[in-house]
């Protein structure tokens, strides 16, 4: 499959409706060509993209270009269509979710441009969706960037959460200063732990689960007498990343700042291990 085709199937499931899939792909200026097997229920053209309905699945492919891109991308927002974990994969890859982009309050899609244009004596401003932005706030912003704390990472936990389904389509901060922090807070035995998180999040991020940042542009400077946490949660509040940490007082203090946290307590933390074993 060449990178500027598509070929993804969806499920129908038992809310799917013919009639309100039909009436999309009409909004879509798309049009109805005869289908060619019995197994075929209707089979629309949108755009030099093949759209095939059989009794359990949609199966859509051809060229890509913006015009379809956005109306495969609208399809995921139709009631009673899903996706299996392969098709839902290429999915992502072809919409990865975008640092800080604004989500539309109308659609929920996200958008990296509001365009402001003149309109007679007033100016409007347009979403990517094609809806009209107020401009007024507060302004709803997507955000995949996740930071893990040291001890998550060196206990492996971020690897086992992807494994286990979560963080999927994120982007996983590992920053190149990580080994001197763990050199100067934990001793140089645990690099080995973090060098086999690293290389496990990179084969997560072969697989098109995960993009990995390690932000090796920016010169971190270990100062004398900082502690791991603040080195942690101003990196985390510069790369405006969610923080994951299982550390009580780390989540105390980023909520303290109005720092996003995600937190599970070093308990849970612990019983990854066996969950994933029984699970994968």
């Amino acid at each position: 499959m060449s990178p500027d085709s598509v070929n993804l199937v969806f499920i129908t499931t038992s809310e799917f409706e013919e009639g309100i899939l039909s009436k999309y792909v009409e909004d879509w200026k798309g049009t109805t060509k005869k289908t060619t097997n019995e197994y075929q229920h209707f089979f629309w053209s949108v755009n030099g993209l093949s759209v095939i309905l059989y009794s359990e699945k949609l199966v859509v492919q051809g060229r890509l270009t913006e015009f379809t891109k956005r109306f495969i991308r609208g399809l995921r927002d139709e009631k009673g269509l899903t996706m299996d974990s392969k098709n839902a994969e290429k999915f992502r890859k072809l919409f990865p979710v975008r640092q800080n982009s604004i989500v539309c309050s109308k659609c929920g899609k996200d958008s990296l441009l509001i365009k402001g244009s003149i309109e007679g004596l007033d100016i409007l401003f347009g979403m990517e969706c094609g809806h009209k932005c107020n401009l007024v706030a507060p302004f709803l912003t997507l955000n995949n960037r996740v930071l893990p704390d040291i001890s998550v990472i060196c206990a492996k936990s971020v690897s086992r959460l992807i494994n286990l389904g979560y963080l999927t389509g994120t982007e996983i901060v590992f920053p190149e200063f990580v080994l001197d922090v763990i050199d100067k807070f934990k001793g140089s035995g645990l690099k080995k732990a973090v060098s086999d998180e690293l290389n496990n999040l990179r084969k997560i991020e072969g697989r098109g689960l995960i993009r990995i940042s390690t932000f090796s542009n920016i010169p971190i400077k270990i100062e004398h007498g900082e502690d791991e946490d603040k080195i942690i949660l101003d990196f985390a509040r510069f790369t405006n990343s969610i923080l994951l940490t299982s550390d009580e007082v780390l989540k105390d203090r980023a909520l303290m700042f109005g720092h996003p946290t995600i937190f599970i307590s070093p308990d849970d933390f612990g019983k990854l291990k066996m969950i994933e074993e029984v699970r994968t």
